[in-house]
This record gives C-alpha cells, structure tokens and sequence, in this order.
C-alpha cells in the first residue's frame, strides 16, 4: 500500500511553525541593497547644485541612503535657502533619528514661513537637544496655533525640567488644543511645581482638556490633586470621569476608594450616564466608566478596595475567560489573599465563591489551598470552577483532590478534573498517583472517546513507568486519533531499564506507518525519549530512506544523539565498549562519515545531530568540517557548535566568514558557548553591514556578558548601539542589556519608548524599563499603557515585568520556518521553505536572525522557556 505524502507537509498540526513573510524568501537585502554605488555620490553632487528643482530631487532621496552618508548630507543641507529642501532633510533627519538634530534647527523657529517652524518642531521632538528645548519656549507664543500645540508636544516629549516654567504660563492658551497638550506635557515631564496649576484647570470649560488634566494630574503622582479628581468623578464627560479614577488609581489613594466604588455599583441612567452627572457626548461608555474604577481599586489594593471588589464578584460570570473584576483582584495581589480565603469560608454566592477561587488560582496562593478543597466539599465552591482553580494554583498537593473527581457524574466536571490533574503533573518529576484512576477510566467502555484521548494525555504527564506500561499495548490502536495521541504520551518521558527499550521499538515501528502523521509524531516522541541506543538503527535508517522520511528521521535522531555519548552509549563503560567492539569506530565517527556521503536532505539533520551531542570528539569532528565544507553546511555548522564551548576557536572563524548567513549563526552561538573573551570579538560587530550578524552581536554581547557577571562591559558596547538605524539591531540592544542586568546613562530607554517609530523596539524598551524601580521609568510606562498607538505596546507598558526564568529553566527548540504566501490570499504554506530569512523572538526578548536550514528549520539550543514564535525577518523591517 502506497504511503501517504511527506510528513513535513504536515507540520502545522504537531511542531512550532510559525510564519513569516513571504517576500523574506527572496528578498536578501534591505532597501540599501539596491542603491548602485555611484548614487550617494550622484545625490551628494545634486545638493550642492544651482538649481533649486534638482537639490529638491536630491533632498527627497537622501533617505535611501546609508545613515552615516545621508547625516553627513542633511548637516550640509540644513542651511539651503530653499524651503522645500530644508523641509525634505528635516523629515529625513526624523526618520533616521539623527543626534543633536535639535540644534542645528533652532534658527528655523524665528522663520517666517510657518512649514519651517513647525519642522523644527518635529525634528526638536525627534532629537532633542537642550539647547533646542529651551528655545521652544518662545515658540509657546507663536501667532499660529499649530505650531503652539507642536512645540508643546516636543517639550513634553523631551522631558526637561526646564521647560516647566514656560509651559505653565501657557496654561491658558486661547486655543484649547494648546492647553490639552500643554498640560500632557506637563504630566510627561513630571515635575511637581505643575500641581497646583493644574488643579486649576480640572474644571475648564473644554472637555478634552479637563481630559488631559485629570490624566496628568495622575501621572505627576501627587496627593494633592486627589480633591480635584473626585470632583471630576461627576464630570458632564465619560471620557473625563475615566481618566479622573484611572489617575486616582495611579495615585493609589485609598480616600478615594469610597467615591470610585460607588461607580461599580451604580446603574447606568437612560442617557447612559451616572446618576448626578450630565449627559454629554463621549467617546467613552459607563461600562467604561465602572471598568475603569475596577482597575483602580486593583491597584489601591487596600482592605476597603478588596472588599469593594469582592461585592462586585457577585454580579460577575465566572465562566468568562476573562474578567475585569477578577483581573482587578489579581492586579490588587497579595492583599487579596486574605479577604478572598476569608470570602470562601462564609456562605458566598456562588458566583463570588467561583469567582474568588478563580482569582486565587491566578495568583498561585498556595496558601488558599485548603480554603479551596474545604469550599469544594462544601458545596460552596462550584466543581467546575473550583477543578480550574486547583490546576492554576500549581501545586502538586492538590493533586488527590483532583483525582477523586475523575469519574464524577457530570461530564463537564471529569473534563475539567482531567486538564487540572494534567495542568498539576509534570514528566519531568515522575508522580504515580493518577496513574491507576486513569487507567481504570481509560479501560472503561463507558469513556467517552474525547476523554479517552485527554486520558492519555495525562497518563503521559505522569511520566510514571506504571502509565507507559498501560500504554504501549495502545501503541497500535486502530483508531487513528488515540494512536496519536499514545505516542505522543510515550514522548513526554524517558522510560528506564526494559521498558524504556519497548518504548523506543514501539516508536520506531511507528516510523514505518503508511500515515504521515504517526510517523511524524513518532519522530518527535523519539527525538524527546529515544535512548542512546537508537542512535544508531536511526543512523542507518536515515542514510537509506526515502526522500520524504528524511524529515522525520533527521528529528528523531537528532534527539536521539542528544543522549549518546562518544561510542553511542550512555549506558556504561561495558555497553559502550561494546559498541565499539561491534562496529569498529564511535558514533561521532560514524554520523561524521555519514555526513560526507548524505545528500543534502540529510545533511543538515546530521550536523544537527552532531551538535547536540556531548563530548568533546563531536565538537571537534564539527569543527574539522567546517574549515572545507560549502556554505550551507558551515552555516549548519555554526549553527551546531553553539553545544560545543571547547570548540570556540571554531566559532570564531566562523564569525569573520564571508557569507552572512554563516556569521550571523556564529556570532549567535558564540552568545552561548562563548565566554567573557569573546566580547571584544563580538562588539565590532554590531557595525557589521548585514543586520542579522549586527543583531545577533547585540544578543551574543547580552548573554556572555549576563553568564560572566559583567554589565558594565555589555553597557559600553551596547549603549553604543541604541542610535543603529537598523530596528532589530536596536531592539536586540535593548534586550540584551536586560539579559545582561545592565543599563545605559540618561533616558535613553525612556527615549526609545517615547519616539521610536519600529513596535519591536517599543516593546524592548518596556521590557527594559519594567524591570527597574525608578519612578521616570514607571510615569514611561504608564504614559505609554496610556497613549501609544499600537495596542501590543501599549499593553506590554500596562503589565508588570514578569519574572526572569531561572537558568535551567531552558529547553532546546526545533522550529520550522512556513512562510506565508501573499500570492495565496495571506495563508501559509504547506511546507517550510529553504534558506528562509527568519527573526526568532525568545522569551526572554532577544531575537535571533538569520537564514533556516536546507530544510527551513533551525535549531535554537537552550531557548528560554515561555512564548516563543517567528516575526517579520530583518530584511523586510525598516
């Protein structure tokens, strides 16, 4: 019987894949790539030509430029006395955020035509100077609105106490766009002398502006503005009332707690205002209006807000996924834990008593557990939602009362019993306990066929011997989806002893199966259990198969020889010498000569194999191949030697080889298995052409620097590179620095979250400044939570800084690049693609750039855990 198609076509239901784009396929090089080499010359000369058309041509192309050429040009041409010239630079100076451009536009603002004043206000916003700010206070009172309201903005923008004093006396600018912005300048700039004045105009008669007001007010962190803002809990504007408890929750001001619970219980009126405020047009809805006082009792988190929330349980559904009053509770923390034990031992509704252990399992209050299994017994605490609160509390020792409900009468209960005892397992701890009342379940006619599969599922979590022994003889199961999911349970761990070997006999019996889909997902369970001995039958498997097995085999003996030592044994002295004995020479001497003869389907899978080896002679036979071998395989190569440490000298030549491709895997490798001596190697090349190799520098910089106890060494090459025209070169500077627990003199992070135009480096730069206590760097944060336009950055600013994973908290990844095909309407492919640019993005912020494999798959050893996924490759950002 004909087998069905190649398993990688299949890839999307079993491995991480994740999309790029399509164009990153064939497009090698960023927008300079294409400029012949004469042109900087040719624009260089047609600005300084006599004829103001053609100096305008030039100026509009100075962009296309390289940023060191096209700075040296706008400094040249700042000065022309064509307007539109001027004006085409200084839009180019924005874009390339060229330092101390503020000064040289300081003269414009005494310009008469109004264009030239406000692009010196734009490029004083983009790169401010001192000087430049101090000279936007005369432009306060510019006769032209526009250019009032874009000075304002600059001086906020630039954050200078200097610019304080000239803002507050135009407080009362005849325009109200002017004060709006006057007054969102102030809050930015956070300095106290703007409280009074802004108290002040809390009542304004324009509604935008008592907006900005309130907002400021809450941004400035002052008790003394908490009398105008409960005044401005009755404004006529939802908007204003929103922003008025979002400050007062900013201002944590538990004196407020009363005013702001009053708007969680009140009804809605038929205007849909509140009652004692006027109706009035809003962008905003009362459901805004209680949402909003939610998150503000969540941050005051004192005993009287916690308690005001817990009422507003009551009327909550806790089979939301989401909830703004359960997110509030958890945004209140620790200070909840008592009040919410405290609400499950008394008689609640059950919506409150779902609802506060929900809150609880959220917050992992290990502490909670006996108020939470008591409620439950109960009665108290519904079953449903009590299960899903035991699986998100984490703790092992909930685990019995979990199991009892396995084979409870309602199927929603045994459903939500067998994801919170899974949730509760883990393979790499072995726990036998819900080994027999699942069996008992699995056996049983009367299982359903979907519980049957979650059954398996969690016999495999167990990672007990018992649970693979009561599921191997379902290895062969005629039922497609259970045989799936069987094997995929055998993969979750390694078996000892006999067992383990039946484990493996299984799995590759299943490589031989006529669907597509069991030999893949055979291939992945023996890539994450296979013992060392399988090393080999995979070896010789892979030399021999066909074209379309490759793929699967290459993922199981990679991971296979990831547990094999130098003779293709981890089992002892006495096994390995018998491998030895048996065939004559070790395994890396084997997988090396396979390598020389293996065509390049093969190829890859086998230096990969290699590079997750232990030992010395892997790392060497790796790096004797590189100094011979084509592009495709060094750049495999380098990718490989990341294992290898003792093979460093290796990488090092690897990282002035001249294919980028090839660089940018071995400066990336050199982040982990380099130490403190290769940074001097690393930061020139952060100026490397290719951004990929730049980038990689930066992360390589990061990790070396972070593993050897030197931040200040990852400052000095990283602060230098914050100003890169390159977007991922800048965010991987940013990354790395919070890898390396490092940062840079002056606000240069607050900078980048403010005005940088690329969301990759935005978030970086939130990531950066969330895990710093500094009060300049939390009003960043919550003035971008409040203000940036893209939502993914603003929301990454509104959460705290999770917690940095522990250093064994990593994994190895293999992550396969399907691009999507914008010829096919945006969908992705059915097959990773060859060679594909990809920009990894690990958990812990750093990117890694480059080019996938011949098969379009890469390797990431020791990626962090936590999110993991592919963007937009750096070819294609700007």
């Amino acid at each position: 019987m004909r087998r069905s198609s190649s398993p990688l076509r299949r890839l999307p239901q079993v491995l991480l894949v994740v999309a790029a784009s399509a164009a990153a396929v064939a497009s090698p090089g960023g927008a300079a790539a294409t400029l012949w080499p004469n042109v900087p010359e040719q624009i260089a000369r047609a600005l300084t030509s006599g004829d103001a058309l053609e100096r305008r041509l030039a100026a509009t192309r100075v962009g296309e430029l390289a940023p060191e050429t096209a700075i040296r040009l706008i400094q040249r041409g700042m000065s022309d006395p064509d307007v539109e010239v001027r004006l085409h630079l200084a839009g180019a100076a924005v874009r390339l955020r060229m330092p101390r451009a503020g000064d040289l536009v300081i003269e414009w603002l005494g310009e008469g035509d109004a264009r030239l004043r406000l692009a010196a206000c734009d490029v004083i916003r983009a790169a401010p100077t001192d000087r430049s700010v101090v000279a936007l206070g005369r432009v306060l009172g510019d006769p032209d609105p526009h250019v009032r309201l874009a000075a304002a903005t600059a001086m906020g923008a630039a954050g200078l106490p200097d610019a304080v004093s000239p803002l507050l006396g135009h407080l009362d600018d005849t325009a109200p766009e002017v004060r709006a912005e006057v007054a969102r300048a102030l809050g930015r700039i956070g300095d106290a002398r703007a409280v009074v004045p802004l108290i002040g105009k809390v009542q304004d008669s324009v509604p935008e502006v008592r907006k900005a007001t309130a907002r400021a007010l809450g941004e400035l962190g002052d008790p003394r503005a908490v009398s105008a803002l409960l005044l401005a809990l009755q404004d006529a504007s939802q908007d204003v009332r929103v922003e008025a408890v979002t400050a007062l929750g900013r201002l944590r001001s538990d004196d407020a707690t009363s005013a702001i619970a009053d708007l969680v219980t009140a009804s809605p009126g038929a205007a849909g205002a509140f009652p004692g405020a006027r109706p009035s047009d809003s962008a905003a809805s009362s459901n805004d209006v209680r949402e909003a006082a939610l998150r503000a009792l969540g941050r005051i988190g004192s005993e009287a807000a916690v308690k005001a929330l817990l009422a507003a349980l009551a009327k909550d559904n806790p089979a939301a996924p989401r909830s703004a009053v359960r997110d509030a509770l958890v945004s209140a923390g620790a200070a909840a834990v008592p009040a919410l034990v405290g609400a499950l031992s008394a008689a609640p509704s059950a919506n409150t008593a779902a609802g506060a252990a929900l809150v609880l399992g959220e917050l992992k209050a290990r502490e909670a557990l006996p108020a939470l299994v008591r409620g439950m017994q109960r009665g108290v605490v519904p079953l449903r939602h009590g299960l899903r609160a035991l699986g998100a509390l984490g703790d092992p020792a909930a685990l019995p009362s979990v199991l009892e409900l396995l084979g409870d009468a309602d199927p929603a209960v045994r459903a939500e019993a067998i994801r919170a005892a899974t949730a509760l397992l883990d393979p790499a701890r072995p726990d036998g306990r819900a080994v027999d009342p699942a069996r008992a379940l699995l056996v049983d006619p009367a299982t359903a066929s979907d519980e049957k599969l979650a059954l398996v599922q969690l016999l495999g979590r167990t990672g007990s011997p018992r649970a693979q022994a009561a599921l191997l003889p379902l290895a062969k199961a005629r039922s497609t989806p259970l045989r799936l999911a069987v094997i995929e349970a055998l993969g979750a761990a390694r078996a000892a002893g006999t067992l383990g070997a039946a484990v493996d006999a299984a799995l590759l019996e299943a490589l031989d199966d006529e669907s597509a889909d069991v030999r893949l997902r055979a291939a992945i369970a023996l890539s994450r259990v296979a013992g060392p001995g399988s090393a080999r039958p995979l070896l010789q498997r892979l030399t021999v198969a066909a074209e379309q097995d490759r793929g699967a085999l290459g993922i199981a003996l990679s991971g296979a020889l990831s547990r094999a030592d130098d003779a293709g044994s981890a089992g002892g002295a006495t096994d390995a010498k018998a491998a030895r004995d048996a065939s004559g020479k070790g395994l890396v001497h084997e997988v090396a000569a396979a390598i020389a003869s293996a065509p390049d389907a093969a190829r890859d899978a086998l230096i990969e194999g290699l590079g997750r080896m232990p030992g010395q002679a892997a790392g060497a036979a790796l790096a004797r191949m590189a100094s011979a071998a084509p592009i495709d395989d060094r750049r495999k190569i380098a990718e490989a030697l990341a294992g290898h440490p003792e093979a460093a000298a290796a990488l090092r030549k690897l990282a002035g080889d001249p294919d980028p491709g090839v660089r940018a895997n071995a400066v990336w490798s050199l982040g982990a298995a380099g130490d403190k001596d290769a940074l001097p190697l690393l930061a020139p090349l952060l100026k490397d052409p290719d951004a990929a190799v730049a980038g990689n520098a930066a992360g390589a910089i990061g990790r070396a620097a972070g593993r050897a106890g030197q931040p200040a060494r990852a400052a000095a090459a990283l602060c230098a590179a914050l100003p890169d025209a390159r977007p991922y070169v800048r965010a991987n500077a940013l990354a790395a620095l919070t890898v390396a627990g490092a940062r840079c003199d002056g606000g240069a992070a607050r900078d980048l979250l403010a005005r940088d135009p690329a969301e990759a480096v935005r978030l970086a730069a939130a990531d950066h400044l969330a895990r710093s206590g500094a009060d300049d760097d939390r009003r960043a944060l919550a003035r971008c939570a409040a203000e940036d336009r893209n939502a993914t950055v603003a929301g990454r600013c509104a959460r705290p800084a999770p917690p940095r994973a522990p250093a064994a908290a990593a994994e190895d990844v293999v992550v396969f690049v399907v691009p999507f095909d914008a010829g096919r309407g945006g969908s992705a492919r059915d097959a990773p693609a060859p060679r594909a640019p990809f920009a990894l993005l690990r958990a812990d912020g750093l990117m890694r750039l480059g080019v996938a494999d011949r098969r379009g798959e890469l390797f990431e050893r020791g990626a962090p855990r936590g999110p993991i996924r592919l963007t937009v490759p750096a070819p294609l950002v700007k």
